[in-house]
């Protein structure tokens, strides 16, 4: 058996302890002091025994110090672990103080209880946090030095470069020869260039200091990635691709995440994909399955038929400003920070990005994310509740192109319609002279042998327009280029490539109920003129310059302002529906400008203000929304983007100037005389009643939870069925809505959601009288 330890030997080991031990008795006073303590306290053994406890501590905790220890010795725990307590105070014999953790017990013998305490000195951590949080801090601003810096560079280079853009724009719609044009393009070209290099490094610095946070909120998968496409169609036109997309079954409609991001992610693949394919097409395909523990895995695949890449190349493409060869970065361009930016925007997003490649053959490149779903709606199922008046119709796909034919019979087959392809004009001409009856054509205009006009003068000489109405596709811009002749007018609808299925559903039931209407020519856009009065307020002479004549090309008239404080004035001396608003002025900004006159007008007076600004840094569009513009143009501007931009101001404010019917005479006159024997009309009237309600339930949704995106989505996509059915009543406070999302503002949310609500219930029983 063992023999116990002696006294002498117990206090030996306690005194080489590096941590001070102190033993107290029942009235606090002090009955061991170890060599740590004496080593840390310095005091000495001799100079502490006996004394009370408390002048180990600063004069200010002694207060209450005994009550504390008192509930301890009689409480039911037996110890205190160190650190449980969080930093103690003590004091040492020179009356400096120190930040200590410490353990406490307690242990009774011979009727005595013995409290122990061992004591940890923690000064030399507490300076090196110390040190680290001034190290941070430093860092911190640092960064913050770093972000100003790009956004005032980023405003420096922009301003310029909107002049440089905005007048090469202008001048290329003038009267100039061949060799002016060339020049005129060259500099236009280049100027987007070089915005784009600048984009690019913005993004991979504010990715280098950690200054990019990721949003959450609900957003369409099937807007996203056609907004991404969008983008890109006039590129993928000028070079005579096929640019495409489809959805696999499975994919929610509508996912939480970041939209931006994600398309952010999409436009530098399908870019890229672009730049490094001569001939053939460009797909985009997301597919997605649900996650065991929750939320849905999504790819978004871009694959193409470019020039490839080699296997040994295939890892170096991810690495920063880095492209498959020198040959490569002068014959294509750009930064090679695209796919760097795109692979650590997937990580951000818990995916990442892959390549599969072909040297020869092309590339795919895969972008997958990690998501939750907002509802158990799936994407293929969006439109199908519309699709009824084309269901069971027959319906004949026109297209060379076999991923084309494939996603239009695909989306066919989906409405419930009979769809049967042909892969080409002489194909097809076949199948109508052996007289299959199709209720529908849609045509490829760019085909090989016969294009689809020239089809479209065949077909008629065997089915007239009533027998058989036709839509042509067309990639952007042939509209304007190609479509001259007898044989466009045969074409009761016109689409634009990519397709997007809501838009072909819309024409498919357009022409279809167009068939016992007289053939009418399709119509041709024209620039209408306009008297909508327009402020803005720019302080830089040559942009407004460029501003000025950018409207005068779009048909609007506008007065210049200098300032914020000029632009409150002229405002009360007349009124502007419309201000553009550049967001750095002198003497007021665009931000207080708009904010006074939010305060100012308001209701049917308050103008509608539109953001212009050159910086690019995370937020700027945020801040222009909180301080209540209702839209965002960045600069340079494009003149295509602020076409848009103008048009839904003139749109919203249209809406506001109307009269107060419930539905639109007119449109509903439409609808009646495109099919005489009202059917469309029931089935429209059947399809906004069936579809509102849930739309006005995701609108509570988005309110309830303050989810702006959500919220703005929703009331931009009801916006359009409004529009549909021509119910007035319910367009204001559906735009409120969507620009309150876009704001991140839901202050009067509820009011106009309430508004809306009691509008549709009008709109409602209105319909159903005419059914």
């Amino acid at each position: 058996m063992p023999h116990a330890l002696s006294p002498e030997q117990l206090s030996n080991i306690i005194d080489i302890a590096e941590n001070a031990v102190i033993c107290t008795d029942e009235r606090q006073k002090i009955i061991l002091f170890n060599k740590g303590a004496e080593r840390v306290f310095g005091w000495t053994a001799a100079e502490v025994t006996g004394q009370d406890l408390a002048m180990l501590m600063p004069p200010r905790f002694r207060p209450g110090h005994a009550e504390r220890v008192a509930g301890f010795q009689h409480g039911e725990r037996t110890a205190r672990r160190m650190g449980e307590r969080g930093t103690i105070h003590a004091v040492r014999k020179d009356g400096s103080e120190f930040p200590a953790e410490a353990t406490i017990s307690k242990s009774a013998a011979g009727g005595r209880v013995i409290l122990t305490a061992i004591l940890q000195d923690i000064s030399e951590r507490k300076a090196y946090e110390r040190e680290l949080e001034l190290a941070r801090d430093s860092a911190e601003a640092a960064m913050q030095a770093k972000s100003m810096f790009l956004a005032n560079m980023s405003h420096e280079i922009r301003t310029p470069l909107n002049a440089v853009i905005g007048m090469t724009s202008l001048l290329l719609h003038t009267d100039i020869d061949d060799e002016q044009r060339d020049y005129t393009e060259t500099i236009r070209s280049s100027s987007e260039a070089l915005l784009a290099i600048i984009n690019d490094l913005l993004d991979y610095s504010k990715l280098e200091v950690g200054r990019l946070d990721l949003e959450r909120h609900a957003f369409e998968v099937r807007r996203c990635v056609e907004e991404a496409l969008d983008l890109l169609a006039p590129s993928a036109s000028d070079k005579n691709l096929d640019l495409a997309y489809m959805i696999e079954p499975g994919v929610p409609a509508t996912i939480l995440a970041d939209a931006t991001r994600l398309r952010q992610i999409l436009v530098n693949l399908l870019s890229n994909a672009i730049k490094f394919t001569h001939h053939g097409e460009v797909v985009v395909t997301v597919s997605g399955e649900p996650r065991e523990e929750g939320g849905y895995r999504l790819v978004f695949a871009v694959r193409d038929t470019g020039i490839g890449i080699p296997p040994h190349r295939l890892d170096d493409i991810f690495h920063s400003f880095t492209q498959v060869d020198a040959s490569t970065t002068r014959k294509y361009g750009g930064t090679g920070l695209g796919l760097t930016i795109s692979r650590r925007l997937a990580e951000m997003m818990g995916g990442g990005l892959t390549v599969d490649s072909e040297p020869g053959r092309g590339s795919t490149f895969s972008a997958a994310i990690v998501a939750d779903a907002f509802d158990d709606q799936l994407a293929e199922h969006v439109l199908r509740d519309r699709a009824a008046t084309v269901r069971g119709r027959r319906i004949l796909i026109v297209d060379d192109n076999a991923t084309n034919r494939r996603i239009l019979m695909k989306q066919a087959l989906l409405w419930g319609m009979s769809p049967l392809a042909a892969a080409s004009a002489v194909e097809a001409l076949d199948l109508v002279r052996d007289g299959h009856p199709f209720d529908v054509a849609v045509l490829d205009m760019q085909m090989p042998d016969m294009d689809g006009a020239r089809l479209a003068a065949e077909l008629r000489k065997h089915r007239d327009r009533a027998a058989l109405p036709l839509v042509l596709l067309t990639s952007v811009g042939q509209r304007q280029a190609g479509a001259e002749g007898e044989a466009v007018r045969e074409f009761s609808a016109w689409l634009s490539k990519p397709i997007k299925p809501a838009a072909l559903l819309e024409a498919l039931q357009q022409v279809l109920g167009e068939r016992q209407a007289a053939a009418r020519p399709a119509p041709v856009p024209a620039r209408e003129e306009t008297d909508l009065a327009i402020l803005v307020a720019e302080d830089n002479t040559i942009n407004q310059k460029v501003i000025r004549q950018l409207l005068r090309h779009l048909g609007y008239r506008a007065d210049v302002v200098g300032n914020g404080l000029e632009a409150v004035a002229a405002l009360e001396r007349q009124d502007y529906p419309v201000i553009l608003m550049d967001m750095q002025m002198p003497e007021m900004d665009g931000l207080e400008a708009t904010r006074r006159l939010r305060e100012r007008f308001r209701g049917a007076n308050a103008p509608y203000i539109i953001a212009m600004t050159a910086n690019a840094m995370p937020g700027d569009r945020e801040r222009c929304l909180d301080a209540g513009m209702n839209d965002y143009v960045p600069k340079p501007i494009e003149m295509d983007v602020l076409d848009k931009a103008l048009a839904a101001a003139r749109g919203h404010v249209a809406a506001r100037r109307a009269g107060a019917a419930v539905l639109d005479p007119a449109r509903i006159a439409q609808l009646r005389t495109i099919d005489d024997d009202a059917s469309l009309l029931e089935d429209v009237v059947h399809a906004f009643v069936g579809e509102v309600p849930q739309l006005l339930h995701k609108l509570e949704h988005a309110v309830r939870e303050h989810d702006g995106q959500l919220l703005a989505a929703t009331a931009h996509y009801l916006l359009s069925s409004i529009d549909f059915v021509g119910a007035n009543r319910m367009r204001v406070p559906c735009t409120n809505l969507e620009l309150m999302g876009k704001a991140e503002n839901f202050e009067d949310a509820g009011e106009q959601l309430a508004s809306l609500t009691n509008a549709y219930e009008e709109a409602k029983a209105a319909l159903l009288t005419l059914r």
